[in-house]
């Protein structure tokens, strides 16, 4: 739940630096973070409320809790084809994503925290997880830009601190192990990174303007130029690689082996229902049909084709437990003869539905989303028209 409304605290920013003509930049903004990487939009929500709460007089504004709740509102909406069905299927079953240790345990994470020689020494050749001399030389002129600085100096001092407080929670020295295991789902340290280079692009924007009054072409030529060539000394360290392996290339060892094996598209499966994750080994051997699990039937296999299939079943003097070839998620309809029949998760975690005796007919199986998914598609692109008609009656 967090994911879906903290991150609106982050809109309250432009009220408080009064840049509303700008401000629908920051909903669209904000509904990409909400898009893109749920642990990233809870990291950006989390500093975006130490912001507000330290500006918390702003926010008293009648102008910005209105302008703040409005736009709240139409960010949900614009996004409810992503939450919505994503609490759905939370409530539907349980998910090994869920399970405690799932994504990622104390061990393993601990693992992952940075030296002090990683922040400016390339230490591995796949990932590059230095600070870069380019923003060191400019965050150097820090000092030097603060006695000048006349506006926003609290905002500017709220980045460095965050910055530094970013690479600090990137490191093996922050004390993660004395933290609740709930810490642990941002599964690697040096996450933080990613937050630390956008604070201190800021910073390091502000240093440079603040000394430089007299910005012109000539200097940003000059800067750009350093920093490409500063880019291409740098180009030998990642090694890059020309082998892709299709999915359907992959050993069957892959998803029967041990936990810590990965899957493409599926990380360390983590996204499969908890039934369905335990019985690896069943779904890499079992066959890509309809089979029945209890009672007896015949099954004439008429078409199948991905998220599509159809068969033709006669039942006999009782009922019949019928697993059906896909993952119990929810979205799939079964028809019997046209008539929508109910549907459950079977002890492997596939989805599963039950045939009365001494019937037959043409059992239909499609993927067609939730009612919700549905109309939560419409909600979405009749938000976004209304947003974007807004704008443009705006500029």
């Amino acid at each position: 739940m967090a994911f879906i409304f903290l991150p609106m605290v982050f809109l309250g920013l432009y009220r408080l630096f009064n840049t509303e003509k700008n401000h629908h930049v920051l909903i669209l903004g904000t509904c990409g973070l909400i898009l893109s990487h749920n642990i990233a939009t809870v990291l950006t929500a989390i500093f975006a409320l130490i912001y507000c709460v330290l500006n918390l007089k702003n926010l008293t504004r009648t102008r910005v809790k209105k302008g703040l709740l409005m736009d709240i509102v139409c960010i949900l909406l614009i996004t409810s084809f992503f939450w919505v069905p994503f609490l759905e299927t939370k409530f539907y079953t349980e998910y090994r994503v869920y399970e405690p240790e799932a994504m990622s345990s104390q061990e393993s994470f601990l693992a992952h925290g940075l030296g002090l020689k990683d922040l400016f020494i390339n230490q591995n050749t796949i990932f590059v997880f230095e600070v870069g001399l380019p923003v060191i030389l400019m965050l150097a002129f820090s000092f030097m830009a603060m006695r000048k600085l006349v506006e926003n100096k609290k905002e500017y001092v709220f980045f460095v601190i965050s910055g530094l407080i970013s690479v600090w929670m990137a490191t093996k020295y922050f004390p993660w192990k004395w933290l609740p295991n709930h810490f642990y789902i941002l599964q690697l340290p040096w996450r933080m990174l990613v937050f630390s280079t956008f604070f201190f692009s800021i910073i390091a924007s502000v240093n440079m303007s603040t000394l430089i009054r007299k910005f012109n072409g000539k200097d940003v030529l000059i800067l750009s130029l350093l920093c490409m060539m500063y880019l291409f000394t740098r180009y030998h360290v990642i090694q890059y690689s020309d082998e892709v392996i299709k999915v359907e290339d992959y050993p069957i060892s892959s998803i029967t082996g041990e936990n810590n094996q990965w899957l493409p598209g599926m990380g360390r499966l983590e996204y499969l229902p908890s039934k369905a994750y335990h019985h690896t080994f069943y779904i890499a051997t079992r066959q890509n049909k309809m089979m029945a699990l209890e009672g007896e039937c015949t099954l004439q296999e008429i078409l199948k084709i991905e998220d599509y299939t159809k068969v033709k079943i006669v039942t006999y003097d009782e009922k019949v437990t019928l697993e059906l070839p896909y993952i119990y998620y929810p979205g799939y309809t079964v028809r019997l003869d046209g008539m929508i029949i109910d549907t459950f998760e079977t002890q492997n975690g596939f989805l599963g539905c039950n045939i009365e005796k001494n019937d037959q007919g043409m059992i239909e199986v499609k993927y067609t989303g939730t009612k919700l998914m549905n109309v939560t598609k419409i909600v979405s692109i009749l938000a976004l028209i209304v947003c974007l008609v807004h704008i443009w009656r705006k500029h």
